[in-house]
């Protein structure tokens, strides 16, 4: 035996050692083959990239295919003489292929150039835009520096035709210097043409704290035919003085601005997101911010853009002056379906702003419609501000959703409202505005839905109607003076318990200020009036009168003439419908074809016997039914399935709940049959209750009798079937084992 062994071992051996060595054979050939592909594929490669080499341009690097270069390291001074792109590069494209640190400004001066990124950093690396058709595309900016060679912009742009594109700028400004994310800087005499910037993320975190200088995100100046679009701009800036002209502000008043534009005509605003947040309250004598101011920019549109504005820094009583856009001085502007929204716990009594937009004159042919206003302070404040200190103002106000929160008081400066017009010509109509202050509202308190409050020079005319004002105040509009106007068909809605329906929502102060007036049909509603009658009014047409007419002659009358009166239909002293509730519940009615599903634990005389269509009981077999064998399978199936008892309900699939009666639940699958009444999904213990308690002693003693043998037959074949596995898998282990037995014997022996 132990020969036998010994060489068997030896045959093992000798056939590893030889496959082994065949193996070897295998991949020595396997890598002298590679090697050779890889020979042929370098020679290849290499023919093909000198086949693109300029002959004449001997420093041209490798990484050239076609009119794309990949600038590294390595090859950057070739196509870049101190920093400054060379103008042989025109038309090509240049791929920033790793990381790059503190090159400062790169300066293009070729045309129809593109730089593109491609995950890669460029780290303290700036851009100065000087040539027609420049693009920037996928480049990610990180700049924490100074950078007054390049006008202390991150991108400085000069030429026409730039197109800014999906760039990731974040400039975290130094303390006290002059900074600008990017900076489109045209004048009267060259101004930039037909910039694009579109899908790009600036964030800007300005720190001019103590000095006067400019920290802004976005600044465009004499940039015609712009259009910026998708973009998300975030900015981090303190609060800082406005420096007002004699003629108003003007950009260069602000010294803080997430976006900031002055006369860049024909400008499409498109669709970004301005978010702006306080970091910082210097000591000012009016601590202001504004998101975007713009000034002196003809047939411009700002359309579907997001503006958030925060400050969280200034406490209540204390003012601060916050504007989310700034108006100034221009002519035919629309602004249309943007959401602003400006919150802060600063502000006091009669000092403070929080105002969603602001607009300045001279102005004409401004259109702002179908805005969602919201503002929140504890001070002043006014969702849409608008006036003609500086000169006449023409605009149309319509359409706009208004929510402000301030505190009004008595004091002229005091005002809370949703629009204050103190224009030469002002359109208002079909707005929903809703107002409140954060103190008690006396009657005389400054809180309107309109208003023209605060005294200006020279006429007003006013065409204000159909706005609906939601308030805590007593007057949907409030007038100084006026001058062929109309006031009509405004309601207001207020919470006020004092306020007083019976009296009109305008309020017009001394008549004789108003020249040629016409107003009309400004009601007053209590709050619940108002939404009481939304939900139950019938028909009250147009009018805004509570007391609903039952226009429509609705009536609670029922003609039941048609109806029969079941004279005909058969008669039940049970109810078919609930199993049970006929003595002989569970079997066919007369006259009536259809069966019904039996419960086993039913008793007494509901005996299933009388179904010969049943097939539960396992004495009747015949077609249609099952045998006691598929019942016994299909209650074995169903523990295996569900794995504990007591879990099926009455379903089309013929699982029913039994109950037998030596206190165990059995859990039998059987088929449905057809019927006119369909079990209770309540189970079939309600029912079974039910039909004992109608049954009589003996019968119920039979029918216990018959199902506690059927349930130990069922447990017997149970265990039966369980035991036929059991054994199958017992015998093949015993002739495992004895054989194991016979050969360590042998071995011993």
């Amino acid at each position: 035996m132990n020969r036998k062994l010994i060489l068997g071992l030896i045959i093992l051996c000798i056939i590893s050692i030889t496959s082994v060595s065949a193996a070897e054979i295998d991949v020595n050939d396997t890598s002298d083959s590679l090697n050779s592909l890889e020979v042929q594929r370098l020679s290849v490669d290499n023919s093909s990239l000198l086949s693109d080499v300029d002959e004449e341009v001997p420093d041209e690097p490798d990484l050239v295919f076609n009119d794309t270069i990949y600038i590294t390291s390595q090859n950057f001074d070739d196509y870049f003489d101190n920093n400054v792109l060379k103008s042989r590069c025109s038309g090509k494209t240049l791929i920033f292929s790793q990381n790059f640190e503190n090159l400062g400004k790169i300066a293009i001066r070729a045309d129809n150039v593109v730089l593109k990124g491609i995950g890669f950093t460029l780290k303290n690396t700036v851009f100065e835009l000087d040539s027609k058709n420049i693009t920037l595309t996928d480049l990610k900016m990180d700049l924490d520096s100074e950078f007054a060679g390049n006008d202390y912009a991150g991108i400085l742009v000069y030429s026409d035709d730039a197109i800014l594109n999906n760039l990731d700028i974040n400039y975290i400004v130094p303390l006290n210097v002059q900074a600008y994310g990017i900076f489109a800087d045209g004048n009267e005499y060259k101004q930039v043409r037909n910039l694009k910037i579109r899908n790009c993320r600036i964030n800007f975190e300005g720190h001019n704290n103590d000095v006067d200088v400019y920290n802004c995100a976005l600044k465009l100046s004499y940039c015609t035919n712009a259009i910026i679009t998708n973009n998300t701009i975030s900015a981090e800036l303190p609060l800082k003085d406005i420096i007002f002209g004699a003629n108003g502000a003007e950009l260069a008043s602000d010294l803080v601005l997430t976006v900031g534009v002055e006369y860049c005509d024909n400008l499409s605003f498109v669709g970004n997101t301005l978010l702006s947040e306080i970091n910082k309250r210097p000591e000012n004598s009016y601590p202001s911010q504004d998101c975007m101011l713009i000034s002196k920019s003809q047939n411009s549109l700002i359309a579907n853009n997001t503006i958030n504005m925060v400050d969280f820094l200034t406490f209540p009583g204390i003012d601060n002056y916050l504007y989310g856009l700034d108006i100034y001085n221009l002519n035919n502007l629309t602004v249309i379906y943007n959401n602003i929204s400006i919150i802060t716990t600063g502000g006091k009594l009669a000092a403070g702003t929080a105002y969603p937009i602001q607009i300045t004159g001279p102005i004409s042919d401004v259109n702002i419609t179908r805005n969602d206003l919201y503002s929140f302070s504890n001070g002043p404040n006014i969702g849409i501000y608008s006036q003609n200190f500086y000169g006449a103002t023409s605009l149309s106000i319509t359409n706009n959703k208004i929510n402000v929160t301030g505190l009004a008081g008595t004091h002229e400066w005091a005002l809370v409202a949703g629009i204050e017009s103190q224009d030469t010509h002002s359109h208002i109509a079909n707005n929903t505005i809703e107002v409140h202050s954060v103190g008690d509202v006396s009657v005389n308190d400054n809180l309107y839905g309109i208003s023209y409050r605060q005294s200006t020079s020279g006429d007003h005319q006013y065409n204000i109607h159909d706005n609906k004002v939601f308030s805590d105040g007593y007057y949907s509009v409030n007038l100084l003076s006026s001058v062929d106007s109309k006031i009509f068909n405004n309601l207001l809605v207020s919470y006020n318990p004092n306020a007083d329906p019976s009296k009109s929502g305008y309020k017009y102060g001394d008549i004789s200020a108003h020249k040629n007036m016409e107003f009309y049909n400004n009601p007053v509603m209590r709050a619940f009036d108002y939404f009481a009658s939304r939900e139950n009014s019938v028909d009250n047409g147009n009018e805004f009168n509570y007391n609903p007419n039952n226009n429509k002659e609705i009536s609670n009358n029922v003609d039941g003439s048609k109806i029969s009166n079941g004279e005909t239909k058969k008669q039940y002293s049970f109810n078919p419908l609930i199993p049970g509730s006929k003595k002989n519940s569970g079997s066919q009615d007369d006259g009536e074809t259809g069966k019904l599903p039996i419960d086993d634990s039913q008793s007494g005389d509901d005996k299933p016997s009388d179904n010969k269509d049943d097939g539960r009981s396992g004495d009747n077999q015949h077609s249609g039914s099952k045998s006691l064998k598929d019942l016994l399978l299909n209650y074995i199936n169903s523990n295996a399935e569900n794995g504990k008892e007591d879990t099926t309900s009455n379903t089309d699939g013929g699982k029913v709940k039994t109950n037998s009666f030596d206190g165990h639940q059995q859990n039998v699958n059987v088929e449905s049959n057809s019927s006119d009444v369909t079990p209770s999904t309540e189970g079939t213990d309600s029912a079974a209750s039910e039909s004992k308690s109608t049954a009589s002693s003996d019968s119920s003693a039979g029918e216990s009798s018959s199902v506690s043998k059927k349930i130990y037959e069922i447990e017997e074949k149970n265990e039966i079937e369980r035991f036929i596995p059991s054994i199958v898998m017992i015998i093949p282990a015993l002739i495992l084992l004895l054989i194991g037995i016979r050969r360590k014997k042998s071995t011993l022996e």
